[in-house]
């Protein structure tokens, strides 16, 4: 199955493609591209060090679940209807050309 690729503008403006296989969470395909995700929870939604916003695409990727919700909205960076946690999205063909922005450290 060839890579999902999504769109990724990191907090300098830059603009990366990003690519994985499905079933790998967008934190890891960012990680894996060089991206500045901290993720120090290794994606156990603990820390929100994985802040994404989500520019094209948020009704394909789906609302963050409550647990998620009350992470996020902890965040002074929090955008209701943008806003997720990349380790909380799994890469699937449906989320090919998602197009999204990395949130403030």
């Amino acid at each position: 199955m060839p890579d999902i690729k999504v769109e990724v503008t990191d907090r300098k403006g830059q603009l990366a493609i990003v690519a994985g296989q499905a079933g790998t969470s967008l934190m890891q395909a960012m990680k894996d591209r060089g991206l500045p995700i901290a993720a120090i929870c290794s994606g156990a939604k603990s820390c929100a060090t994985c802040h994404v916003y989500i520019v094209e695409g948020y009704a394909r990727v789906g609302a963050p679940d409550e647990d998620e919700l009350d992470l996020l909205a902890e965040s002074d960076h929090y955008r209701e209807h943008t806003s997720r946690l990349s380790c909380q999205i799994e890469l699937t063909p449906d989320l090919e050309n998602l197009v999204l922005q990395l949130a403030p450290e």
